[in-house]
């Protein structure tokens, strides 16, 4: 272990003690601080993430990367706004779960919610995840490690100091958030080796390194591969309607992974009415990528390969294949999907039965875009990913879920016979 790690795993296990004594109030005033550091800071976040910008622009980043990697000053307003529904989030710690006596010893139980420990985040491009991921893990009792990528490592740097400065101004432990400053990814690979130090990883970022987390880290991962998103519009669901939602979940932000990557059309529908749906999203400038079966009744920009139904475009690009019922589609997904998100546009109940039922996806949604799946969205304040994990938590990964349990039992000075 390098000297460099060494320091950061010692200052994580001193603000652990740290951690251990403050109670929800005083975490909460630690988020609503950062908030307030946010706002103080603005101007010199903006100029470290024009640094960042500029050195990615001269790499020839992609269009959809620069979307993630650039903040504006309405951009740090709501990330402030975020931080403070965090902190008035309520505190997930020390909450009984469950209480039940055995009748055959008597003995009282209580499942009781507790911090995970020391968790690692892992990600790429996100300056917002810098902020998002330090204070999900105050709220819920939890040391982090951040590790960002040297795309922002400017921004990240900058939004890192405003959470220590927050922590001093509030006499408290600057190292109940760890950042590792320095790019070199062999700090990364100390710390997926961390096993006894680190409690759980979470990444943040494109296949490539989460594939790479996943096959070398020895720490425990809460993960999705990618976000890999179906849409299936049913038939007798009405055009306007659907092509709302579709346009949505496709263009809002095409690069986030909630976007819908492929879309499966009911063959019922009439041509007109499909290609007034993809006539919407060309109009934005997407791009269509279609089956045989679309082909003769649309003009497609290019035919679909096998590879394109297994794609995350995370650009304006959008796969699109005819079949002729609910049944097909689920096929498709199950198939194809990252098990990240879907979306059933249907009117009828049995179809949407079916669909929820059958689709083996973390996330299933009726009638609403994919960009949906997102822990603010779904009441969780916030996010620190999505899982699509089978274990401990599925779907966005909020405060809640970075907690663990323990069991207290109470007896009346009972001996085991």
């Amino acid at each position: 272990m390098s000297d460099y790690f060494k320091e950061i795993i010692s200052q994580s296990k001193e603000a652990s003690s740290a951690m251990s004594q403050l109670n929800a109030e005083d975490r909460s005033k630690i988020i609503m601080n950062i908030s307030g550091f946010l706002l103080s800071k603005k101007n010199e976040i903006l100029e470290a993430n024009q640094l960042d910008m500029e050195r990615a622009k001269s790499k020839d980043v992609s269009a959809p990367m620069i979307n993630r990697l650039i903040l504006t000053s309405e951009k740090i307003d709501q990330l402030s706004q975020d931080v403070e529904k965090i902190a008035q989030m309520p505190d997930p710690l020390n909450q009984t779960l469950e209480n039940w006596t055995n009748p055959s010893n008597g003995l009282q139980f209580s499942k009781v919610s507790v911090p995970i420990g020391v968790i690692g985040i892992i990600y790429e491009s996100r300056p917002n995840v810098t902020i998002d991921a330090a204070c999900l893990c105050l709220r819920s009792g939890n040391i982090s490690i951040l590790r960002g990528g040297s795309e922002c490592i400017e921004t990240n740097k900058k939004l890192y100091e405003c959470i220590q400065e927050a922590l001093k101004d509030l006499q408290i432990n600057p190292y109940l958030v760890c950042f590792i400053k320095n790019t070199d990814r062999s700090l990364v690979e100390e710390l997926l080796q961390a096993e006894g130090d680190v409690d759980v990883i979470i990444p943040r970022g494109g296949k490539s390194l989460i594939e790479t987390i996943s096959k070398n880290s020895r720490v425990p991962t809460i993960k999705h591969l990618e976000g890999l998103c179906h849409t299936f519009w049913d038939k007798g669901y009405d055009k306007d309607q659907a092509s709302s939602v579709i346009v949505n979940a496709k263009l809002r932000r095409p690069e986030i992974c909630g976007a819908t990557e492929t879309l499966l059309i009911h063959s019922g529908h009439t041509s007109e009415d499909i290609g007034y749906v993809l006539d919407n999203l060309r109009s934005q400038g997407c791009e269509i990528i279609g089956c045989d079966r679309l082909k003769e009744i649309y003009p497609i920009d290019r035919a679909a390969t096998e590879d394109d139904w297994s794609t995350e475009y995370l650009d304006k690009k959008i796969s699109v294949k005819i079949v002729d019922n609910i049944e097909e589609s689920i096929d498709h997904i199950n198939k194809y999907s990252s098990g990240h998100t879907e979306c059933c546009l249907s009117d009828s109940q049995q179809s949407v039965e079916l669909f929820f039922q059958n689709c083996k996806s973390a996330i299933l949604m009726n009638n609403a875009s994919t960009q949906f799946a997102d822990g603010g969205e779904f009441g969780f304040g916030a996010e620190i990913g999505i899982s699509t994990d089978k274990l401990h938590v599925r779907g966005p990964v909020g405060a809640k879920h970075l907690t663990t349990f323990k069991y207290q039992v109470k007896g009346n000075n009972t001996t085991r016979p």
